[in-house]
């Protein structure tokens, strides 16, 4: 501004001049005047130059700043090991960096103007409406709780992600911030501690500690319904011979050809878990009569009646099945097993292959004949 006025001040000065100049006869001493204040006003230009030329060297060295400080963010923001995307309030991507774009497949340019819940499944979509709605109505810039979800990508499977969104907010206009990092390897972890803590290794199958988290429930929700549940107890029978005489290598194979065989014979929802050893739990739930628990037995039995062919050896198994129904028989986890345990027994005493209801269950239906 100041520049602008002492070229304001020297315009004056010469239109003053030059109104004086126009007037006759000139006076000799005004001619003096004008050389002396031309000089001046030359000096003031000359000055004006000089700090404007500063001026301008500094505004260069703003830039030069600006861009020094924005090529450090795009650093920052492409070298982060983390996904990260800005969008606007509605979600179109404003930009993404080299992270971000390597997780998708899709290259960082092809990134600006996509909607961001075109990489995300239809499932999971309403829940990220909602977010965006909440964000939007907020007064101030907020920050949301991480949340798990997956990311479709251009090419390839879907990748499990944890997404943080926050916002930025300048003057009326609103910022989207998407932090989002793969957790592909973490889930894959988990799913191994899981398997390892909750699964038989040598069947695959569940194992006691997965029943023990996941029978309280079901007796709770059967109660919740009034619904029953059979807890069965099964038992192969002479599967020791088998050990005793072809060793332990043919008995883990024949666990793992039964264990198949028993599951192909259970709906989606019964559970059946290696106890250990040649004996397995089964669980039945949403039952409104014993017969069907009956049925799932008869089908068990039979599957094992044909030949199981391991190496050059063509064996024959069968089991013997104990069943204790919830609530008649036990409220809990530990009567019900017991009572499935004693029903076993009975079931082993009474020709082996076969199936019996603990003493307090009314028997359903003919027994199948006892083999031996």
């Amino acid at each position: 501004m100041l520049i602008f006025q002492q070229l304001e001040a020297v315009y004056q000065r010469a239109l003053h001049l030059r109104e004086q100049a126009t007037k006759t006869p000139v006076d000799p001493s005004l001619l003096t005047l004008a050389l002396d204040d031309l000089s001046l006003v030359l000096e003031e230009l000359s000055t004006a130059h000089e700090d404007l030329m500063a001026q301008n060297q500094a505004l260069a060295g703003y830039r030069q700043q600006i861009e020094t400080e924005r090529q450090r963010y795009q650093d920052l923001f492409n070298l982060a090991p983390d996904g990260y995307l800005v969008s606007d309030e509605n979600g179109i991507i404003q930009a993404g960096n080299v992270a971000i774009a390597a997780l998708l497949r899709c290259p960082q340019a092809a990134l600006v103007g996509k909607p961001m819940m075109l990489f995300l499944a239809s499932k999971h979509r309403r829940a990220l409406y909602a977010k965006l709605e909440q964000i939007n109505r907020a007064p101030q810039p907020v920050s949301t709780q991480p949340w798990e979800t997956k990311l479709l990508r251009r090419e390839g499977q879907p990748i499990d992600v944890s997404m943080t969104l926050s916002t930025s907010r300048e003057g009326e206009s609103v910022r989207l911030l998407w932090l989002v990092r793969d957790i592909t390897e973490k889930k894959r972890v988990e799913a191994q501690i899981c398997q390892q803590a909750f699964y038989d290794r040598l069947t695959g199958l569940p194992n006691r500690a997965f029943l023990d988290a996941y029978l309280p429930k079901v007796l709770a929700q059967a109660q919740r319904q009034q619904t029953l549940v059979a807890v069965a107890f099964l038992d192969l029978d002479k599967f020791k011979d088998v050990n005793d005489s072809l060793g332990h290598g043919v008995g883990d194979q024949l666990l793992q050809q039964v264990s198949q065989r028993l599951a192909q014979c259970l709906r989606r929802e019964d559970l059946l878990v290696r106890w250990g050893g040649d004996e397995f739990i089964l669980v039945i739930s949403h039952l409104t009569t014993p017969k069907a628990v009956a049925h799932t037995c008869d089908r068990m039995i039979a599957s094992l009646r044909s030949l199981i062919p391991i190496d050059t050896h063509q064996l024959t198994i069968g089991t013997s099945v104990g069943i204790a129904l919830f609530p008649q028989d036990g409220s809990d986890t530990t009567t019900l097993l017991r009572h499935a345990d004693q029903a076993l027994y009975q079931a082993k005493n009474q020709g082996r292959s076969t199936y019996r209801f603990h003493s307090a269950s009314p028997p359903v239906g003919p027994d199948p004949p006892p083999r031996g």
